[in-house]
């Protein structure tokens, strides 16, 4: 067990990845300014939700899924950002859904930059005023 926390909706012990998961959700969903110690602690992401879908935006967008995982999660690696399951019609109703692919490990916190397992995914979607974000089993 390399970090353990409480999760906040059930207040039930979470430990190594569910905790990890919890903490980019966080990230995610957290506007920039709103942490009043840590101003700069935030994704970016409820800042461009309900923006016009062009190109540029969804660069940006990619852009802001993978900055806060390299800034403020040292557990987490990054590899890939894929856009998954969208639809025209989704896009058109301002829709998107991405993955974001990580190599998890699990002591980075600690300096220990070692990998376990394979690449862990996490699922996030954005509508006009809403963020979902689900933890994907790929290990």
């Amino acid at each position: 067990m390399a970090s353990c926390g409480l999760d906040r909706v059930t207040g039930l012990p979470i430990t190594d990845l569910a905790h990890v998961a919890q903490h980019v959700e966080t990230l995610y969903a957290t506007r920039l300014g709103q942490m009043i110690m840590l101003g700069h602690y935030a994704g970016g992401l409820p800042e461009i939700l309900g923006k016009r879908i062009t190109p540029r935006n969804i660069a940006l967008y990619r852009l802001l899924l993978a900055l806060p995982i390299a800034t403020w999660e040292p557990r987490l690696s990054v590899v890939a950002i894929q856009a998954q399951g969208n639809t025209a019609g989704a896009v058109v109703l301002g829709e998107m859904r991405f993955q974001v692919l990580a190599h998890y490990r699990p002591r980075g916190h600690l300096g220990d930059l070692a990998v376990e397992g394979g690449v862990r995914g996490f699922r996030l979607g954005a509508t006009a005023n809403r963020l979902t974000f689900a933890l994907d089993t790929l290990a």
